[in-house]
């Protein structure tokens, strides 16, 4: 066996161990994956059938493999399309299947011109190529570091600029001109470099599956999945960042913390179900009122907690007083009735040096003395050396 077929034989192998990955990710409920190992499946065999070459006959090692080749390429590109949202363009893959095909027999069986076909084949492969690469790079996530994306658009660029290098080539060749690729190591290498690419494509997309559940898990792990709020977990870790940027110098930030009234009467008149759209409902009113910057997450229960960078008392009086008054204001039905249901709040500014723990505990002070109050309004907490005897001062009015 010569050293390309040799090649050619591990590439195949490498195949093998591609496929087997991505078919084991085929229920991770990524989008594209199913179209990917399928891809795989038809560059496996058609490599097998480019490495027995001259032991079976030409109507596999030559049509069939390319064909599947080039179907195994459009169907990376499709699990590309859909991996990024997008719809793939079947007609085109499938009338662009049926051309290099075509073109194979053709220039196989009626003028058997080598050159030709690989023209043929080079043009199909360097399109979808470019194509895939452009999909990547037009349709990457905004929000998030995208270098797997990328990576794998840089490889398909690559391989889209190697098979047109070597599609002009070989149509110089069939023109007779001087550089030609009739140099065997010239041939070796776009042949191997062919075979490495449904490989080394999926080890891109095999990455970008990772990183796709990695953000998934994240997303689950930060975020409560009743209200669609930030765990406590999770604002825990902003707050303390934000108490962090505050503590070198920038803008106190001040917490919020907020309870549904009466809310185990909720559960008992209308069922837990009704409970839990109370808990939706103002999660979704409270966000919609907040700044881009602010934050909210679900304690536990029905006790939530929002956090306003840079802001004074006077700001946060105003952002609470507005969330009081949306859940004063809301009424959440379903065929439990009719809900109404009031909030009660407490918010404190950081101090210098103070932890998240510490803030919060003086926020949550705020909070009970609201509900001693008479509930359904907020209180901000002040300092204890600017009202000795009413650490508390109603932010809202009589209620």
């Amino acid at each position: 066996m010569s050293d390309p077929f040799a090649l050619l034989a591990v590439t195949t192998l490498l195949s093998v161990m591609m496929l087997a990955i991505v078919w084991s990710l085929r229920r991770c409920g990524q989008p594209g994956v199913t179209l990917w190992w399928q891809a795989n499946l038809a560059a496996m065999v058609a490599l097998l059938l480019i490495t027995l070459r001259g032991r079976i006959p030409d109507a596999l090692s030559i049509v069939v493999a390319n064909g599947a080749l080039a179907w195994g390429l459009a169907l990376f590109h499709a699990g590309i399309a859909r991996f990024c949202g997008r719809q793939p363009p079947w007609r085109a893959m499938i009338a662009g299947t049926f051309a290099v095909v075509a073109g194979v027999v053709t220039w196989r069986y009626v003028f058997n011109d080598f050159n030709t076909r690989v023209v043929i084949v080079s043009a199909f492969h360097a399109t979808f190529c470019g194509c895939a690469g452009y999909v990547l790079v037009r349709y990457r996530p905004r929000a998030r570091p995208a270098s797997h994306y990328l990576t794998t658009a840089g490889f398909a660029f690559f391989l889209s600029a190697a098979h047109a290098l070597r599609g002009v080539l070989s149509a110089l060749s069939v023109m007779d001109h001087p550089a030609t690729t009739s140099t065997p190591g010239l041939n070796a290498a776009f042949l191997v470099l062919g075979a490495l690419a449904m490989p080394g494509l999926t080890m891109g997309a095999v990455l970008m599956i990772h990183d796709a559940m990695v953000r998934q898990l994240e997303a689950v792990a930060n975020t409560d999945f009743l209200t669609g709020v930030m765990s406590r977990k999770a604002f825990e870790n902003e707050a303390a960042r934000e108490l962090a940027r505050a503590g070198r110098g920038g803008p106190a930030p001040v917490l919020l913390i907020i309870d549904i009234d009466h809310f185990k009467a909720v559960n008992d008149t209308f069922g837990h179900a009704a409970g839990d759209a109370v808990l939706a409902e103002f999660a979704r009113l409270a966000a919609a009122s907040l700044r881009a910057p602010d934050s909210i997450g679900r304690m536990g229960g029905e006790e939530f907690v929002v956090l306003l960078p840079a802001s004074s008392l006077e700001e946060a009086r105003a952002a609470a007083e507005r969330i009081r008054l949306l859940a004063e204001g809301s009424r959440v039905s379903g065929p439990y009735g009719a809900v109404r249901y009031t909030v009660s709040g407490g918010y404190a500014g950081w101090h210098p040096g103070e932890s998240v723990a510490q803030v919060t505990a003086r926020a949550d002070t705020a909070l009970y003395m609201a509900k001693l109050s008479g509930r359904n309004r907020m209180l901000a907490h002040v300092p204890a050396p600017a009202a000795a005897s009413a650490p508390c001062e109603l932010a809202t009015g009589e209620h």
